[in-house]
């Protein structure tokens, strides 16, 4: 599927996208574990609607699908919201994004052991491009951008695994579920325990500005549901591995659209690491696109028409 790659690069600018509103929210006084309740509870409702809509059968399930899509929804959704945010609470945002970003290796040794995906020098080189330009991104050079401590590193492990399980359930849940099924049944699943862990009922109770509504809806559609479907259904056509590091272009986009919209310095070091990161993921896409026309078998006859 040509537009794959594409798909992708719209979901790591989706959910790049999602520090901006975050920002204002928080700003006009929710807290995270609100903003990540809404998240997956309007995610949830648009895809239910759609597929209402537009296409019923696709919120039919088979039983024994189940077990994978709950792993995927409690695994994959939830515990990723929860780890993540308490990484950022005890270890700052740069550590936990550094952190975060361990996941493309994680997938690539994962998918190496699940769906037999080949580990080449090219996934080897793009990981370290994509961890150094992470590190760079977020000032993880700066250390007064850092709170070392165990709880907090742990947190961040679990982050990125989470994470990094997400582009394995999807790739397991690629072959025989739809991305619309997949959707609605991971993120219902999430906010069912989302709302026995912290239901926002103050929010409800009307206690903020009606311009939360519109962060809120932004945050639930652009970089939930829209970036979920998106990489979803590129997950069918593309390897686990190259998919995530591929992703990794998250923070540029987050980091590029702070610097346009909330005045945020970007520093030389900062671009350097944008570069390393948009450079994998030019990279990790060649093999797919050059393969055929630079495998062994044509250098040979290239060699051989040259004779």
């Amino acid at each position: 599927m040509r537009l794959s790659y594409p798909l992708i690069l719209l979901a790591a600018t989706a959910w790049g996208s999602i520090g901006i509103p975050g920002e204002k929210l928080f700003a006009l006084g929710l807290a995270p574990e609100q903003v990540i309740w809404f998240r997956a509870a309007i995610c949830f409702l648009g895809m239910f609607v759609i597929c209402l809509v537009f296409n019923r059968p696709r919120l039919k399930i088979e039983l024994h699908k189940l077990p994978l899509l709950f792993l995927y929804g409690v695994i994959g959704v939830t515990m990723f919201y929860y780890a993540y945010f308490n990484a950022i609470d005890k270890t700052g945002m740069a550590m936990a994004a550094i952190l975060l970003y361990t996941a493309p290796a994680m997938v690539v040794v994962i998918s190496r052991l699940v769906f037999k995906e080949n580990i080449d020098l090219r996934k080897i080189f793009c990981i370290l491009l994509t961890t150094t330009g992470c590190f760079l991104v977020v000032k993880g050079y700066d250390i007064n951008n850092l709170k070392l401590n165990l709880p907090g590193i742990l947190m961040g492990l679990l982050a990125g695994f989470c994470y990094a399980m997400y582009s394995i359930f999807g790739k397991m849940a690629s072959a025989s579920v739809h991305p619309w099924t997949v959707i609605v049944y991971t993120q219902g699943i999430s906010l069912i325990f989302l709302s026995f862990l912290h239901f926002p009922a103050e929010v409800f109770a009307g206690h903020y500005e009606s311009t939360a509504w519109f962060y809120l809806l932004y945050i639930g559609i652009v970089p939930t549901l829209l970036a979920y479907l998106c990489y979803n259904a590129a997950l069918k056509h593309v390897e686990a591995g190259r998919a995530s590091i591929i992703a990794t272009l998250e923070p540029v986009v987050a980091v590029f659209l702070a610097y346009v919209f909330l005045k945020q310095v970007l520093d030389p070091v900062q671009a350097l690491g944008a570069v390393l990161v948009v450079s994998a993921v030019v990279i990790v896409q060649l093999p797919a696109r050059l393969s055929k026309n630079t495998g062994p078998a044509k250098i040979l006859k290239f060699n051989r028409d040259l004779k």
